[in-house]
């Protein structure tokens, strides 16, 4: 029973991380340092997968963008998912190929909301360890 709500607790965590990517990545504009989104595909690629065992327990991908976008982040996190076969992971993606390139020349596409989850996934972590001692 112990372990079912450690699961739990453990997807409920990642997804609200996930989430919380999304949101950051998805909504930072030029203004704010982020990317003008001509195409819309790069910010319709930003997406996030919480995999347990190599299967996808919640994932977002965008319903607003371009298609082009959406199916590159579902290939990409499709991709990624058969690196984790045992334990948890949280994949956080921008699809498009050229995001790094977008990136390389000083704009946020999901640098930035990486590393604010990266911190609240610390936090998590932490209070799980405190709660399951």
């Amino acid at each position: 029973m112990e372990k079912m709500k450690f699961h739990r607790v453990v997807v409920k965590e990642l997804t609200k991380a996930g989430k919380e990517f999304v949101k950051l990545a998805r909504g930072k504009t030029a203004s704010d340092g982020g990317f003008n989104d001509v195409t819309r595909n790069l910010r319709s690629s930003i997406a996030y997968a919480v995999v347990y065992r190599g299967k996808i327990m919640d994932s977002n991908y965008t319903n607003n963008g371009t298609a082009t976008g959406k199916a590159q982040a579902r290939q990409l996190i499709n991709e990624m998912k058969r690196q984790y076969s045992q334990g948890y992971a949280l994949l956080c993606v921008a699809g498009m190929d050229y995001a790094t390139k977008v990136e390389s020349k000083g704009k946020d596409v999901i640098s930035g909301s990486s590393l604010i989850v990266e911190e609240m996934l610390r936090k998590a972590i932490d209070k799980l360890k405190n709660d399951y001692k």
